[in-house]
C-alpha cells in the first residue's frame, strides 16, 4: 500500500486577516520559509506538499496571532 500524499494550502486564512495586519503576517511567514521570491511563497502558500508538522504548527501560530482561527486556515487535500 502506497504512502498517502497531502497538499497543504494556507491561502484561505490568509485572506481572513485584517488589512492593517496583512503585510506583517506576510513578511514573518516569508521569513519563516526562507522564500527568495514571491512566486515561491506563493507556491508555498497555495500547494505545500506534505508539509512537515512544526511547519504546519508555525505558520497557525503566526496566523492565530492575528485573529485566524485554526479551523479557517487550512484546505487539505489528497494529491493524486
Amino acid at each position: 500500500m502506497a504512502i498517502p500524499h497531502f497538499r497543504y494550502s494556507f491561502a484561505s486564512g490568509m485572506k481572513k486577516l485584517k488589512v492593517e495586519d496583512a503585510k506583517a503576517v506576510k513578511e514573518a511567514l516569508y521569513s519563516y520559509l526562507g522564500c527568495s521570491a514571491e512566486s515561491e511563497f506563493s507556491r508555498k502558500k497555495r500547494s505545500y506538499r506534505d508539509m512537515p508538522h512544526h511547519v504546519y504548527q508555525q505558520i497557525s501560530k503566526i496566523l492565530g496571532e492575528h485573529g485566524v482561527m485554526s479551523n479557517e486556515i487550512w484546505k487539505i487535500t489528497p494529491c493524486e
